[in-house]
């Protein structure tokens, strides 16, 4: 995966998750709070709208590291 698309993911999952309910700390889509958030996003937020898309994002992020 490219640069590009890398970056383009994350501002997609950034985007997303900014109304969901976690740490404003872990908002930011670095590496380790991608991980969090494949561990612990599920709390407050599987039923809200783009949850599936955000998992979906964090995934393909994860594996390209």
């Amino acid at each position: 995966m490219s640069i590009a698309e890398i970056l383009s993911l994350r501002f997609q999952f950034e985007e997303i998750i900014q109304n969901f309910v976690i740490p404003d700390n872990r908002k930011a889509s670095i590496l380790e709070n991608i991980i969090w958030f494949k561990k612990y996003g599920n709390r407050k937020n599987r039923f809200r709208p783009g949850y599936d898309r955000a998992v979906e994002i964090a995934n393909k992020i994860y594996e390209s590291a």
